[in-house]
């Protein structure tokens, strides 16, 4: 697992290595243009969040595993965050391709 840390240090997630790998691509390709994009994350069963990500915004990817990327993930991904609701990493279709597991655990 994964870190994403937004604004500093203030909010941690822990995210699957393979979606995090696939979203710091995405992410910063979006914010290198001066795309902004909402990204919304399940930390529980029950919770979502949603994070506005903005350049002017501290944002930290820390990797635990080298990952393939792998360009259909990347091009669903880059599709949802231009979309008007963004990119929702709680989406079915972002679950990690090698595990079932599809909670991001926020960690305090």
């Amino acid at each position: 697992m994964g870190q994403l840390s937004y604004a500093g240090e203030s909010q941690t997630f822990e995210v699957d290595d393979e979606v995090l790998s696939h979203l710091r691509l995405v992410a910063v390709t979006k914010l290198r243009r001066g795309e902004s994009f909402p990204l919304t994350l399940r930390v529980s069963d029950s919770r979502t969040e949603t994070l506005w990500m903005h350049a002017s915004i501290p944002v930290r990817f820390t990797i635990d595993a080298d990952v393939e990327l792998q360009r259909p993930v990347l091009v669903k991904m880059m599709a949802a965050a231009s979309g008007a609701g963004g990119l929702d990493l709680a989406d079915i279709d972002f679950t990690p391709l090698s595990s079932s597991a599809r909670v991001m655990h926020a960690v305090a």
